[in-house]
């Protein structure tokens, strides 16, 4: 397992992870100070090489803060490494208009399914994206989620942690950021099945389980049209700088953790009566367990506390 951890700007603006190690960017140079990050990308055990993918990068309008769990191959998840911020950083304006953050994701997945149809490669990725920032017409810190898929963001602002004779006792507040696009979202099933998708098994032409990807050319010919979609959910609200914990992973954790489970292993880590916090050992607790629960998918995660 190899975690990249970093609390202070690396002089990039743009620092990624592909499959594991990377870094991750910090400081304060837009405004909001990450307190902590950590990420790691660790290797299911399903005969593939890890598909998974992360970004952490900054610049002084924005931090990013991303995930993708590819499938199919890598190409998707390595074209959102090497094209994300640059697209989100194109739109900003002061702030960022959420129809301008849906059309620059879905010509990402326009300029992706045109090489991909090329190259004949079939490989998708879901996102979860999360941008920080300070809104400059109201000096205030921002949060704003983008989803595409089954990848989840969880936040914290509250816990209480406590010290027994045996153990730590963590009493979270969780706050889920996304919902996941999939069967299972009723709001979601019914998107697709207004276009005649076809589900068979929970997925798509009893296929694909993410209702949503950038990618998937044989899940979007036009027999299949919007089928499977790149449009992000797209949640915004306002930070609260100094006292939140924020966790965004990829599906090998959350097909096997609850988002209050995992959201208890984080605060736990971060210890008990003010102890320092740890965003590294919060993200691997989350990777041990979800094994330990039995996780055979890549594992990707993200933890900040801010």
């Amino acid at each position: 397992m190899d975690v990249a951890k970093v609390t202070e700007p690396t002089g990039r603006d743009v620092v990624s992870g592909k499959s594991v190690g990377g870094a991750s960017a910090g400081g304060n140079k837009n405004g909001i100070r990450l307190l902590d990050v950590a990420s790691l990308s660790v290797e299911g055990s399903q005969g593939h090489a890890n598909e998974d993918r992360y970004v952490v990068a900054s610049n002084e309008r924005f931090h990013l803060l991303a995930v993708m769990d590819g499938h199919g191959g890598s190409w998707a998840g390595d074209f959102l490494v090497d094209k994300l911020f640059q697209a989100i950083d194109e739109v900003y304006d002061d702030g960022f208009d959420h129809a301008k953050l849906r059309r620059a994701m879905e010509e990402l997945d326009r300029t992706f399914c045109a090489m991909a149809t090329r190259k004949s490669d079939t490989s998708g990725a879901c996102l979860l994206a999360v941008l920080l920032y300070v809104d400059p017409n109201t000096d205030t810190p921002q949060k704003i989620v983008m989803n595409i898929g089954d990848c989840r963001a969880l936040m914290v602002d509250s816990w209480e942690c406590t010290k027994g004779d045996a153990a730590i006792t963590a009493a979270v507040k969780t706050v889920a950021l996304s919902e996941d696009h999939c069967a299972g979202n009723a709001k979601e099933r019914m998107r697709a099945l207004r276009t005649g998708a076809f589900i068979q098994n929970n997925r798509i032409a009893g296929v694909l389980e993410p209702f949503r990807t950038i990618g998937d050319i044989d899940m979007k010919g036009p027999d299949m049209k919007n089928w499977v979609i790149p449009t992000p959910e797209i949640r915004q609200s306002e930070l609260l700088v100094g006292r939140s914990l924020l966790v965004i992973a990829t599906d090998g954790v959350w097909s096997v953790l609850s988002n209050n489970r995992t959201m208890a292993l984080v605060v736990k880590e971060f210890g008990a009566n003010g102890a320092p916090p740890s965003a590294e050992s919060a993200a691997q607790a989350i990777a041990k367990e979800a094994r330990e629960c039995g996780s055979s998918d890549d594992i990707t995660v993200i933890v900040v506390s801010v």
